[in-house]
């Protein structure tokens, strides 16, 4: 194989000895190029088996990337496991489910099913619950099985009361807290709520993504000859991403690897930024730990930006304490300053972000290069305001996913309710689209009762004639007919292909003309995209069924869908762009309280994240970086004054200050700060002795004074109209004939 395109630390890495590697790899370090290249050298140079090895990616697209790496060099990389550790754990759970008592056939919950199911569940407790408590409890349930909170409490409601510990304690005592006093929780309701959320998943035969880690958890711990047969199976497992694990994923991989030991890790934990949903940065210096003879590999060498970016980058993250040591360096050219901006408000802020991607749009730049980077959603509204008064494209990454539309989520439904027919939340969700056939809430509300009075689903109620004595003869019929449509679709799916039976299912169950007919041509085409989306999903796993194409439907993540589109600028938070870079990155709205959080000054926990978070929004950005404040802003529906961001002074030496925008100045001017304080008003009024007719010899960039609005900057001039933005109440648009105005000298 050849190794010449590896520097000497990427070499180092991948011609590591066999046993526990941990490669710590910083932002644009190459760190994909270094797993492939371990890949290869174990098959050709240590004459691994393909079928021995496990490499777990963070999302399915890195997967995939890895596989058509891979399969360029032609190493057998179909014999490989090469997934998500979710859809590891599907697979694992697949074919050892029946040791837990379950059946192999089980649907996959999203976040928003698992949260409908709570909410049905938490309604009969709470006179009220709103999607705040909602959410709180879905967190709260995940929280518990990522981190292997008493195992036994989740098995059934008969063991709940008798599996609580001091754990436990102190989690119901924090969601008790946490949840809106609208709830009026007790303890009791809690884990009753609980205890039935896992009962009816049961019932359902149906995993939450936190299931599907937790069980094969479960699996290797109580069953030692399945564990077996995985440490025999994959004896060379690789993991991308290490930081982002959480403590249930780190000992499912500890199991899998202690025997062998031959377990090689990848990861940063300066760009460990998932907490929130239970990732430990902690878990890297625990592998070196718990793997005593570990063999540590740094990757400094940046390959992604300019040494002006990595300087700000290295500055900020250096303050946080308990990290391994390293320090991003590279060759690339020196680069244009990272400039600061100061601004007014958010109106302001955004003026200036357009004002300067036109500019750079001038150079020769594309929209595609452009990111605009917040800690919080609710910052992106002025953006897409400003960017839509100019004409000037743009995506919010990371937004509603395809496979989350009303219409692809109904057609999965079928698809689900074919594959597990105990499936109750699939089989509610589609009996009545995409026509309704007249079968109402309370004939649902009486089948779930006959559902549960024989312990049997909902499929097999209506299967049996004799079970519908309850309902009226039509009634009976709109049922006994779904059920017959049912079938049909069912021992279709059994002798067409996966591609042809889809095409023949959405045909029968007229998904396309219901749409059509209504005038609704966006979602007729979603219904043709998910038709493509199978036939390629065909294409590549020729010998799979409907079960595998809905597993990975199931597993996809919100980073996998799609790539930064061409010809649009990017809008989105930090989180969702971790792993993607930009030319030209906007870190907008970095005021205390904001960036960093209010929380992280409460907590040295937090506060580590919100630098590790800002290292890693510094680190997307290649030519040149933007960092943005405002002294005030309208955010969560009030008027405030904020503080520029303790990034801010930190980073100073680095940063090169402006104040406000204008047009005619160069990119890499130094600031207007000094033309704000330093002014005077001129004695004579540029409107004083002119005729009405006369427009004033206004210009962009000049400073003014209003009578009423105080001090100001001209920011353009369209006609008689001038932009004006004011130190003390933002940007007013006004007449220049007739405006108390003077120009500041």
């Amino acid at each position: 194989m050849n190794l010449q395109n590896l520097n000497s630390a990427q070499l180092a890495a991948v011609t590591a000895p066999l046993g526990p590697t941990l490669v710590l790899a910083g932002a644009g370090t190459g760190k994909t190029r270094v797993l492939t290249n371990r890949i290869l050298y174990l098959v050709q140079e240590y004459r691994v088996n393909p079928s021995e090895i496990l490499a777990i990616t963070f999302t399915n697209k890195a997967a995939n990337e890895m596989k058509r790496r891979l399969f360029d060099f032609q190493c057998n990389a179909q014999f490989m496991h090469i997934s998500t550790i979710h859809s590891f754990c599907a697979t694992v759970l697949r074919r050892e489910s029946s040791a837990l008592g379950r059946n192999s056939n089980f649907s996959i919950y999203d976040e928003e099913e698992k949260k409908s199911l709570l909410k049905k569940i938490a309604r009969e407790f709470w006179d009220e619950c709103d999607a705040k408590n909602v959410d709180k409890l879905s967190e709260g349930i995940s929280s518990m099985k990522n981190n292997l909170t008493p195992t036994d409490m989740l098995d059934s409601a008969n063991t709940v009361e008798e599996s609580l510990d001091a754990t436990l304690d102190e989690y119901i005592e924090s969601q008790l807290e946490q949840l809106s006093q609208s709830a009026q929780s007790s303890r009791e309701d809690l884990l009753k709520i609980i205890s039935q959320y896992n009962e009816k998943m049961q019932q359902n035969n149906a995993l939450d993504f936190d299931d599907l880690l937790y069980f094969v958890h479960k699996l290797f711990s109580r069953f030692p000859d399945i564990l077996e047969k995985y440490r025999e199976r994959y004896k060379y497992i690789l993991i991308d991403e290490f930081q982002d694990t959480n403590k249930v994923q780190y000992e499912i991989f500890r199991l899998l690897g202690e025997k062998y030991g031959n377990i090689f890790v990848v990861g940063d934990d300066d760009q460990s930024i998932y907490s929130w949903r239970g990732a430990e940065a902690y878990n890297l210096m625990k592998f070196s730990k718990d793997f005593a003879d570990c063999k540590i590999y740094k990757l400094e060498q940046n390959y992604r930006s300019t040494k002006r970016i990595l300087d700000v980058a290295n500055n900020i993250i250096a303050k946080n304490a308990d990290r391994f040591e390293k320090s991003l360096w590279t060759e690339n050219e020196e680069g244009i300053k990272v400039q600061l901006f100061t601004a007014y408000n958010e109106h302001d802020e955004a003026y200036f972000v357009c004002e300067q991607i036109k500019q750079l749009l001038s150079r020769g730049y594309t929209l595609s290069d452009f990111a605009v980077l917040a800690r919080v959603n609710a910052l992106s509204r002025s953006f897409e305001q400003e960017f839509q008064r100019n004409g000037m494209p743009y995506r919010v990454y990371g937004g509603f996913r395809f496979y989350e539309r009303k219409e692809i989520k109904d057609v999965i439904g079928y698809l689900r309710l074919i594959v597990n027919p105990c499936d109750s939340e699939a089989f509610l969700r589609v009996i009545n689209v995409p026509r309704r056939r007249g079968i109402g809430d309370t004939t649902l509300e009486k089948l779930r009762n006959l559902s549960a009075e024989y312990g049997i689903s909902l499929v097999d109620v209506i299967s049996d004639e004799r079970n519908l004595e309850i309902f009226n003869s039509s009634t009976r019929a709109k049922l006994l007919d779904f059920y017959k449509l049912y079938s049909e679709l069912c021992d279709l799916s059994q002798k067409l292909s996966l591609k042809n039976f889809v095409h023949s299912m959405l045909d029968v169950l007229e998904f396309r003309k219901v749409y059509q007919d209504a005038g609704d041509d966006d979602r007729a085409l979603n219904i043709d995209e998910f038709e493509q989306s199978v036939g390629e999903f065909q294409q590549v796993n020729p010998t799979v069924g409907l079960a595998e194409f809905l597993q990975s439907v199931s597993l996809l993540s919100s980073v996998d869908e799609g790539s930064v589109e061409n010809g649009f600028i990017t809008i989105a938070t930090i989180h969702a762009v971790k792993g993607l870079e930009f030319k030209v990155v906007f870190v907008v709205g970095l005021e205390e309280g904001i960036f960093p959080s209010r929380r992280s000054s409460y907590s040295s926990r937090e506060n580590s994240e919100e630098r590790r978070l800002m290292y890693v929004a510094v680190t997307r950005a290649e030519k040149r970086l933007y960092l943005t404040c405002a002294e005030s802003r309208y955010l969560w529906g009030e008027h405030k004054n904020f503080l520029p961001s303790i990034f801010f002074s930190e980073t100073q030496k680095f940063l090169q200050p402006q104040r406000a925008p204008a047009s005619e100045r160069q990119l890499e001017d130094t600031s207007y700060l000094d033309k704000l304080i330093n002014t005077e008003p001129i004695a004579t009024a540029p409107n004083q002795g002119k005729s009405k007719n006369e427009i004033p010899p206004f210009k962009v960039g000049q400073m003014v004074q209003h009578k009423a609005f105080g001090r100001g900057m001209i920011l353009r001039i369209s006609g008689e109209t001038a932009d004006v933005v004011f130190e003390n109440v933002g940007k007013k648009s006004l007449n220049v004939r007739f405006a108390p105005m003077t120009i500041i000298k």
